[in-house]
């Protein structure tokens, strides 16, 4: 059961953690490893401003936190990502217990610069194995990396028809995409025909800095046909498939041809593409879709407090409007413990964490198929 409390004073929100993850320390850290913990030595700065020592102590403590995990943290998160799941971050950490820093203490020697500045030295015993494990509880079953290479007669296309189609159907679907053209950004190209390859290890890689389970990788490409009297035909191939990146298992295969005409060989691959990337979008959301329904769990929605049957028939209503909430109904209504059912196919925590930012509500606690929560008057 995961409790949702605060963190101990001495904690680190894991968004530092996963900023420390995705940026290079300004100075080195000198760190010693003990088992799965290791100790590290790192400065830190925080600004004076209004002459408040206090406050700038605090930040430059962080500061040394950060930078400590930095030289711990192994894994690499996209910061747009940190972004947009920061409210998931805090939540993970509220609602795990022990910290990813077991301990610090500030050494010695600290005190303001000349320069404007707070500067202090930090001891800081870091879990490194807390780290991956946090982040890997927040992978998404519903979010996906979506990369399919495109070539027309034998060119890359960088404005790929059939990917494109196939990320727009996907987020009209109510599915979190990334593209390849993000992964290009911030993968190396190596990692990237790794993972167009199928390899499981560098599939597991990418699914953690997005934060993505499932990988859709594939190749659509266009070649010549034929010249009939100065009509050019084109054949447009399209292959994909869907694997998860926590087992290596494929889930979902997508396989077809498309012909098209143009003046030109170009103009003639460019159109067998473009009739190639509906069939394909459409193939590849209703396989997923099935995919997604095999995955639907009850959950149980307890809820305490609830003052009336209305204000119980409207928690309901609230959360008949979550994505992928499905099968709502009522359980049982009573002022001290009351119970709505529904089936959800995403983890519990992306569920909890929107309920939990409902003014109304205050997340208790949860568990894969349970969740319990408390009416704020």
């Amino acid at each position: 059961m995961v409790r949702a409390r605060d963190a101990a004073m001495k904690r680190t929100p894991l968004a530092f953690i996963l900023v420390a993850a995705a940026t290079v320390a300004a100075q080195p850290a000198a760190c010693r490893q003990q088992g799965d913990v290791h100790v590290c030595q790192t400065d830190g700065f925080g600004t004076i401003i209004n002459r408040d020592l206090a406050q700038a102590k605090d930040e430059a403590v962080i500061d040394a936190q950060r930078k400590a995990l930095e030289q711990v943290a192994g894994v690499q998160v996209d910061a747009e990502t940190i972004t947009r799941n920061q409210v998931l971050f805090d939540q993970l950490v509220r609602t795990r217990t022990g910290g990813v820093i077991q301990t610090y203490r500030v050494l010695p020697g600290d005190g303001a610069l000349p320069d404007g500045r707070y500067q202090v030295q930090v001891e800081a015993w870091v879990k490194a194995g807390d780290v991956k494990d946090r982040l890997e509880a927040l992978v998404s079953e519903l979010s996906m990396i979506v990369a399919i290479p495109e070539r027309n007669m034998d060119q890359p296309q960088p404005q790929p028809a059939v990917e494109n189609e196939i990320v727009s159907r996907l987020v009209e679907a109510g599915y979190r995409v990334h593209d390849y053209a993000q992964l290009q950004k911030l993968a190396a190209r190596d990692k990237l025909a790794a993972l167009l390859r199928g390899d499981e290890q560098t599939a597991r890689e990418i699914s953690l800095r997005f934060l993505a389970n499932l990988i859709v990788t594939g190749e659509a490409s266009a070649r010549f046909s034929q010249n009939n009297q100065g009509i050019i035909s084109a054949y447009a191939r399209v292959t994909a498939r869907v694997m998860e990146a926590d087992t290596g298992r494929v889930v979902a295969n997508v396989s077809l041809e498309e012909r098209g005409f143009g003046r030109d060989q170009t103009g003639a691959g460019e159109n067998a593409l473009q009739k190639a990337a509906r069939p394909a979008a459409e193939k590849l959301v209703q396989a997923l879709d099935s995919y997604f329904k095999r995955k639907e769990r009850r959950i149980d929605v307890r809820l305490r407090g609830v003052p009336s049957l209305d204000e119980y028939r409207r928690a309901k209503v609230f959360l008949e409007k979550q994505r992928w909430v499905t099968a709502v109904s009522e359980g049982a209504y009573a002022p001290d413990d009351s119970t709505i059912l529904l089936t959800y196919p995403e983890k519990t925590l992306y569920l909890a964490a929107r309920i939990g930012r409902e003014p109304r509500y205050r997340l208790v606690e949860f568990d894969r198929n349970r969740i319990l929560i408390e009416y704020k008057p």
